[in-house]
């Protein structure tokens, strides 16, 4: 007697046993309430396997599904604030509450670049803000002194280090400015380059440059469209500042300046003593100075110095976007090396830029 089994081509296109009275193709149709399952129908709300849902979400049968509601903040008071870490939406106060209340630093629309951070005086690290700071908005018209005297403007960085005179700023949605020197620039559209770089100056044209409360300041950071950029430190550079660089046999404003800080950790305002500048992988002594060892402050250059002091930092001439990166030597673990990133100098201005230590080839750097 024939076995009731045997091999068919379904249409599903795949050759298998089967039962002569059951053969064919058929899907499962569950009812309400229930799902197919390897062939069967099973409870909507069982919970197989050891699959485990994101942050912030639980499992409900077979979805995974935020473990909290949306926040909805009062958009007439109140910004709403992601926290990229933690992935908790945070409303934030728009009026006041002073200088230790959050800042909000929002996700921009799609395609755009939102850039915050704290203004400091580079001279004296301290944080730059008006004496009385309560955290409120500056007016629109400028004042003469503290953060509210300020503009800052966005440009494709690579751009404007290669001709400042044509580059265009970036189109953008509204810069705020507070009495505490911090600051927000919404809705960025990027450039073409990989950076995006902040030119902070007087805002009243007549006093920008030398003559001004700051020399014109660049600070530049990583061209990252659908991202809020936090924390990016922006400073002023007040013309005093500068001519105590070329009085103690530092370079002068008018050729301008590429600022090398160098920080001791991946995060936080820490500075490494004891790095060479380099461009590539060149020591440049002809083009770089240093500050007295044990100067915390930016003030007085060390003509005999060979490397960073207290302050961390390299004030450098004749750099130029041509160079390739610049980076340094000294001061890490060898697990560890400086980051690398371009530079320039440029008439009139103050170009910083911070380094931290990033894994050498091959190894984790511990700091």
């Amino acid at each position: 007697m024939r076995s009731p089994w045997i091999p068919i081509a379904i249409g599903c296109g795949l050759v298998v046993l089967v039962v002569l009275a059951g053969a064919g193709c058929q899907s499962v149709d569950c009812g309400d309430g229930t799902v197919e399952r390897d062939g069967r129908c099973e409870p909507a709300d069982q919970t197989v396997g050891t699959a485990t849902c994101g942050p912030f979400t639980v499992l409900q049968g077979d979805t995974c599904v935020p473990m909290f509601p949306p926040t909805e903040c009062d958009p007439a008071t109140t910004i709403a604030d992601l926290d990229p870490t933690t992935g908790v939406t945070t409303c934030i106060g728009t009026g006041g509450g002073g200088c230790s209340a959050p800042f909000p630093c929002p996700a921009p629309s799609a395609g755009k670049q939102t850039i915050c951070g704290q203004l400091y005086d580079f001279e004296t690290s301290a944080l730059f803000r008006t004496a009385d700071a309560s955290g409120e908005r500056c007016p629109a018209t400028p004042t003469a002194d503290g953060p509210c005297a300020l503009g800052i403007v966005a440009y494709d960085a690579i751009e404007f280090a290669s001709n400042p005179q044509t580059a265009e700023p970036l189109e953008m949605g509204e810069l705020y400015i507070d009495d505490c020197g911090r600051y927000r620039l919404s809705d960025i559209t990027p450039g073409a380059s990989p950076f995006i770089g902040l030119g902070i100056d007087d805002a009243l044209p007549a006093n920008r440059g030398p003559g001004g409360l700051t020399n014109a300041v660049g600070v530049a950071t990583s061209r990252a469209p659908d991202t809020a950029t936090r924390d990016l430190e922006g400073f002023i550079v007040a013309p005093s500042t500068t001519a105590k660089w070329a009085s103690s046999g530092g370079p002068s404003i008018a050729t301008g300046y590429f600022a090398m800080v160098f920080r001791a950790m991946r995060t936080g305002t820490m500075n490494q003593s004891g790095v060479t500048a380099l461009r590539m992988t060149t020591p440049i002594p002809d083009d770089d100075f240093y500050f007295d060892a044990d100067e915390t402050t930016r003030e007085t250059i060390d003509g005999a110095a060979t490397s960073t002091g207290a302050n961390g930092t390299a004030l450098v001439t004749d750099a130029a976007l041509a160079d390739g990166a610049y980076t340094g030597t000294g001061g890490l673990p060898a697990e560890c090396r400086w980051s690398a990133r371009p530079g320039v100098t440029l008439p009139g201005v103050v170009f910083i830029q911070i380094f931290r230590p990033e894994d050498a080839t091959g190894m984790t750097c511990p700091l």
